[in-house]
């Protein structure tokens, strides 16, 4: 699974989750020709990518030693849109399903943190929405692109002498 599938998928999980009972638009289009008062979306708003060098170290699953590095961060975020007739059943929602938000989600066996950047509280008379009234939350998703690699052979190594000690004075003789 991809970052952008999965992230796009939770969500989507946890605003049914959150008592939502239509099914969430995932387009803006869909969204704006949407006639109803009870409304949930989850639209994909952006992606920043950056380059990254930090190296982690790990065992796979034969207990072989590799080498995780992550070469780019990729920030997704998603708005989430919740709207409803009156302001109490939209924050009803809104809480539970801020409330059941993890703090990440694995993709592909790597952690990838959440986080909620900010909500804006729109009524009929100020959006697109059919709805009343509506909050808008931006999500960002934290996750990287990886590249793992397995440490190099020892070649060309010459163990040269030995001494062994063992705690004693050496003794000369």
């Amino acid at each position: 699974m991809s970052l952008y599938s999965e992230s796009k998928a939770y969500l989507i999980a946890k605003l049914k989750e959150a008592g939502l009972k239509s099914k969430p638009y995932t387009t803006i289009k869909g969204l704006e020709k949407s006639q109803e008062s009870h409304v949930g979306a989850v639209i994909f708003e952006q992606e920043t990518i950056s380059r990254n060098g930090s190296k982690t170290l790990y065992k796979d699953q034969e207990g072989a030693q590799k080498k995780r590095r992550k070469v780019f961060n990729r920030n997704l975020t998603f708005t989430v849109t919740i709207g409803d007739y009156t302001d109490d059943a939209v924050e009803a929602i809104f809480e539970k399903f801020l409330a059941s938000l993890d703090r990440g989600i694995f993709v592909n066996g790597d952690h990838v943190p959440i986080e909620v950047e900010g909500a804006d509280w729109v009524n009929k008379d100020d959006s697109i929405l059919k709805a009343q009234v509506a909050v808008q939350v931006a999500i960002t998703f934290q996750g990287g692109l990886y590249k793992d690699t397995g440490f190099g052979p020892l070649t060309r190594v010459e163990i040269a002498a030995i001494e062994k000690d063992n705690g004693k004075e050496p003794t000369h003789g």
